[in-house]
């Protein structure tokens, strides 16, 4: 998933002399900022990320899931077979919303990301085959059903916060942010804004309350072909956009992986069923827009701290609060370049 909508923008991690490194890699912006002392740390967690790259890209012609959706069997990769596990174990807890499948429609019809994107008919879209039942990850090698293509946007930068993250607590290492876009790990306490979709300065400032806190992030406007009606977040379920959010936030304690995909899912699903899921998991904070600019929140105690940067900060309600100047035009320079085109980041 991408930084979409809201952008993270940390602003503190410690009293220690920092090094903040960036390159371009699974087509976005990847930020380690760790103690000056850690330089070799960050080059090898830059490695660590190429590693995840190289398994989980559905561009680059020499990763593992781009060749699986091209022939539909390949040999075992440990990396895209961890993800695929994980992708079936998140199907299920988020009842469907969170579908890797959706690549049949994403990666195969709308072609989202690639030169010649494209809006696809409505009886194309009807008759993509969507079957995670047809992920077969074995002991030596990893298949799928034909017709079916893969998308691990929707989780695979989450994996691989997690995966620099495991390796700088190997490491010893408890001070610094590991930023792929929105995807975000802060090891130790920091504090951040989110910046509205609708306009250029932050809405909320927040700190977190605990090391290790993970944060993503999910929105309509900055990745879709031709118009933002047809933006990238497809329900998987009716192969139509999802209308109801413009933007979802979540934080949970050490696991950015699942909250990368309870944000796609999220950003999917119906509005009451959203809010029930994002009630029941206790463990995850959330901030949420919907379309009228109306800001949703709950669950952040004891994961973050919150205040409003808005004069309509007052909220009458502790759950709800109405930004009545969210409705501004959207300024063409908070569209990242990932977005629409990754291929192009490195250029």
């Amino acid at each position: 998933m991408r930084t979409l909508l809201l952008f993270l923008l940390p602003l503190f991690v410690s009293s220690q002399e920092m090094l903040t490194r960036t390159q371009a890699l699974m087509g976005t912006y990847v930020s380690i900022t760790l103690p000056k002392i850690h330089n070799n740390q960050i080059s090898e967690s830059f490695k660590k990320i190429r590693q995840i790259e190289s398994a989980l890209s559905s561009y680059d012609e020499s990763a593992a899931l781009y060749k699986l959706n091209q022939t539909y069997h390949i040999d075992y990769n440990v990396d895209l077979a961890k993800a695929l596990r994980a992708s079936k174990a998140l199907y299920d807890e988020t009842d469907g919303y969170f579908d890797v499948t959706i690549g049949s429609i994403s990666k195969k019809l709308y072609r989202f990301g690639e030169e010649n994107s494209t809006i696809p008919s409505q009886k194309a879209l009807n008759e993509a085959v969507l079957n995670i039942e047809e992920i077969n990850v074995g002991k030596e090698t990893i298949s799928t059903q034909k017709n079916i293509t893969l998308d691990l946007g929707g989780m695979g930068k989450g994996f691989g916060v997690d995966h620099v993250a495991t390796y700088l607590q190997e490491q010893n290492i408890t001070q610094g942010i590991i930023a792929l876009s929105g995807d975000i790990r802060c090891l130790d306490l920091c504090e951040f804004g989110l910046q509205s979709p609708f306009q250029s300065s932050p809405f909320a400032l927040l700190r977190s309350r605990i090391p290790q806190l993970s944060i993503s992030t999910s929105g309509t406007y900055r990745r879709y072909v031709h118009s933002q009606e047809h933006h990238h977040l497809i329900n998987p379920k009716r192969a139509t956009q999802g209308k109801i959010f413009v933007s979802v936030s979540l934080f949970t304690k050490a696991n950015n992986t699942k909250i990368d995909a309870y944000a796609t899912a999220v950003s999917v699903m119906p509005k009451e069923k959203a809010f029930t899921f994002l009630r029941k998991h206790k463990e995850i904070g959330y901030i949420v827009m919907t379309h009228d600019g109306t800001v949703h929140y709950g669950n952040l105690d004891g994961l973050v701290s919150l205040e409003w940067l808005e004069k309509s900060e007052n909220a009458t309600n502790s759950n709800t609060k109405t930004n009545n100047n969210t409705k501004a035009a959207i300024k063409s320079n908070l569209i990242h370049p990932d977005e629409n085109k990754p291929n192009e980041i490195e250029k």
